[in-house]
């Protein structure tokens, strides 16, 4: 007879055991505990301590036997009685987690004459997969054979099982847990089970012929939206609002006869779209998005795609070969997909397929027991176990092979270790040359040492990845913060932050008012921004509350000409360039469409705005040394004069990196008055505040307009 609810075991460390037993068991309190590895006997444990809390007695028992892992180890008191020993702590243990490792293709793996089942479950004595086929009314049950060394569990079903339902059933500390499968590549609706899926079955032509040769991550100009936000707007003809078909609808217009969704993505000119969450997240329902909404940075199943943007989310295939369909139709159009990875927390620990299959080993864990948690949403993915890292390498290496995935923004990368990430890049690389990788660098609280941490502090250790740099976004338009939303920045009005501005503006490498922050410019994410927090519009009518709506979007337009127009990697967020508000709200995670959608009304009122950014990436890509990537090169060509009270003028003269042009000048102009200056010789004017001068206008005498930008070459 089992006690569990009255009497509990758990191992502490390898020599330690407590013991709670509730006085309605036994009002005296245990006298004595032996220990059994199923029904061997080992021997007697010494009881280190009592004591009394409340209605519980709870013991502190001496373990001098070396347990082993996957045994069904029980304890006895003096009665008889017995109950579970959970001996999940040995996988937090370096001996085990050290040694426990395959490089073998995890998860369900398809043929048409039988499919070999995976998972790693070191804690498991036993288990099965359970196969369920609806369509032949089958229900089997397949043994899994356990390898002690690597923590493997593998069985194999001969036949075609392609759309069978199945889960493990997997013997651990006594208990048998149903577990979804960490690999699963498909699931059913609401994510109850997974889905052997025939890779021919959802064959896509993924269109990858198409993009054209990229070079570095210096050349791309990085645009985020949601699935779901682009097109869930009631007020447009788009049939499939907020799924993937609806993403990739083409042929709709605004009143005004501006371009809608895909149409109005493509006519951007930008090289990489960056999608929020597409793999399966748990707090929006399948059948009924309309009734919740979810950015998605609550992870459920990593290699199945969403079921709330699909059409048939009932058909585990239609969510596959509809995500598969968006990449194809944006990869036609010469348009690369950055998929935003969630690797370092999980919506639910405990009830995670992870923690299911291997307690203890997915997860940090404090020096105390407790989680860590500087994800701040209650746990912490251990991405520094081996099968935990090799989970987020191949998981990553599926989206690239199978989606035909360019790249990954890592949410909170500052809580996954150095090595992971660059065995990510690595791995990725492989593959796919041109791939990128940027990430979050932000130090959290985490458990993890600082000098493990994928960090912007350890920038250094990953040369090939980018991060997102709050500096630029800081000093350029202001403090984020909800509470410090009034704090300007230079270019929303406070002219001290001149010199900070200007070390930003050169990729932050250089060592002007701050010390340098990256080695090179590839790795300066520059934004002003992203999905989180306050849109740059409703920043500015925070901090400039006197300013007037006109005066407001001509600092928009000028910000993102400063993002555009820096050295490093430009970045905006979906909307940004026609300023669209969020109605104040800072954190809209869960906020609803009408807040997150992109309002196509406000295109029709803000054309201008929309004409200006596709002048600024027509301009971006026309200008190679905006791209540059060396620090001495940076340092040799670039130069700054801040003589104009407030008013910045940049000077490019290096002509090795400026040709066709012998002298580049940039005049940025954050003032509410115009300035004027003469320049040493005529100039040709490319852009100022009306976008791109197509005509060919030359001028000695040079007007800067109020909140604008310039750029004027010698050639």
């Amino acid at each position: 007879m089992y006690l569990n609810k009255i009497f509990k075991a758990t191992l502490i460390d390898e020599t330690r055991i407590d013991v709670v037993v509730e006085k309605s068991y036994n009002s005296q309190g245990c006298q004595k505990f032996f220990l059994y590895d199923d029904s061997e006997f080992l021997g007697e444990l010494k009881i280190e301590s009592t004591s009394v809390s409340g209605k519980k007695f709870i013991y502190i028992l001496n373990n001098p036997y070396e347990l082993k892992l996957g045994r069904n180890y029980v304890i006895f008191d003096e009665r008889n009685i017995v109950i579970d020993l959970d001996c999940s702590c040995l996988l937090r243990m370096d001996k085990f987690v050290d040694r426990m490792y395959s490089d073998q293709e995890m998860g369900a793996i398809y043929s048409k004459k039988g499919t070999t089942f995976r998972i790693f479950s070191p804690l498991a004595s036993s288990g099965v997969v359970k196969l369920d086929s609806s369509e032949k009314n089958e229900h089997i049950s397949i043994s899994l054979t356990k390898n002690d060394k690597t923590g493997i569990l593998e069985g194999y079903a001969k036949g075609d099982h392609a759309n069978c339902r199945y889960s493990y059933l997997l013997k651990i500390n006594n208990q048998v847990r149903d577990v979804l499968d960490p690999y699963a590549k498909a699931v059913t609706v609401l994510s109850k089970s997974a889905v052997i899926i025939n890779p021919k079955e959802v064959s896509v032509d993924l269109n990858e012929d198409k993009l054209k040769p990229f070079g570095t991550i210096n050349d791309a100009i990085i645009y985020e939206l949601s699935i779901r936000d682009l097109t869930s707007d009631l007020n447009t003809n788009i049939v499939n609002k907020g799924k993937y078909l609806g993403f990739i609808e083409e042929g709709h217009k605004t009143k005004e006869g501006n371009p809608i969704g895909f149409d109005y993505l493509k006519s951007l000119g930008v090289t990489h779209v960056q999608l929020l969450p597409i793999y399966d997240f748990q707090t929006t329902n399948d059948l009924h998005p309309e009734d919740t909404y979810n950015w998605g940075y609550d992870p459920m199943n990593y290699n199945a795609p969403e079921g709330s943007f699909s059409s048939d989310p009932k058909d585990p295939l239609s969510r596959i070969i509809e995500l598969k369909k968006v990449v194809s139709k944006l990869h036609a159009n010469n348009i690369r997909v950055v998929m935003d990875v969630v690797y370092n927390h999980v919506f639910n620990m405990e009830t995670s397929c992870f923690e299911r299959a291997c307690p203890n080993y997915y997860f940090k864990f404090n020096a105390d027991g407790t989680k860590s948690d500087g994800s701040f949403c209650g746990n912490e993915f251990e991405s520094r176990h081996l099968m935990s890292r090799k989970y987020i390498i191949d998981s990553c290496l599926y989206w690239v092979k199978e989606y035909g995935i360019d790249g990954f923004r890592f949410d909170l990368m500052g809580l996954i270790d150095i090595d992971t990430i660059n065995a990510v890049y690595a791995e990725c690389k492989k593959i796919k040359p041109d791939i990128i990788i940027y990430g979050e660098g932000w130090d959290m609280p985490t458990v993890m040492p600082q000098n493990q941490r994928s960090s912007m502090n350890n920038a250094s250790l990953m040369p090939n990845i980018g991060f997102f740099n709050d500096r630029f976004r800081d000093i350029t338009k202001g403090k984020t913060g909800h509470d410090e939303l009034y704090v300007c920045g230079y270019l929303s009005g406070d002219k001290n932050y001149i010199d900070g501005f200007k070390h930003v503006i050169s990729g932050s490498v250089l060592p002007i008012a701050h010390p340098p922050l990256f080695k090179t410019p590839s790795q300066s994410i520059n934004y002003v921004e992203c999905h989180d927090n306050n849109t740059i519009y409703d920043k500015l009518k925070a901090c400039c509350p006197l300013e007037d709506e006109k005066t407001i979007l001509r600092r928009i337009k000028l910000i993102n000409a400063a993002v555009m127009f820096s050295i490093g990697v430009p970045f905006f967020h979906m909307g940004q360039e026609i300023g669209l508000t969020k109605f104040g709200e800072g954190n809209s995670y869960r906020s609803s469409d009408l807040v997150n959608q992109f309002r196509w009304n406000t295109l029709d009122e803000r054309k201008d705005m929309y004409n200006f950014f596709r002048d600024l990436v027509d301009m971006r890509k026309s200008l190679p040394f905006l791209k540059l990537n060396d620090r001495k090169v940076i340092e040799q060509s670039i130069e700054f004069n801040n003589d104009y009270s407030g008013i910045l003028k940049i000077r490019y003269s290096n002509k090795d990196v400026i040709a066709p042009y012998s002298d580049v000048l940039i005049f940025i102009n954050p003032k509410k008055e115009s300035f004027s200056v003469d320049l040493s010789d005529y100039y040709k004017i490319l852009f100022n505040e009306s976008g791109k001068i197509t005509s060919s206008l030359y001028s000695q005498h040079l007007v800067v307009n109020p909140l604008s930008l310039v750029i004027c070459v010698k050639e």
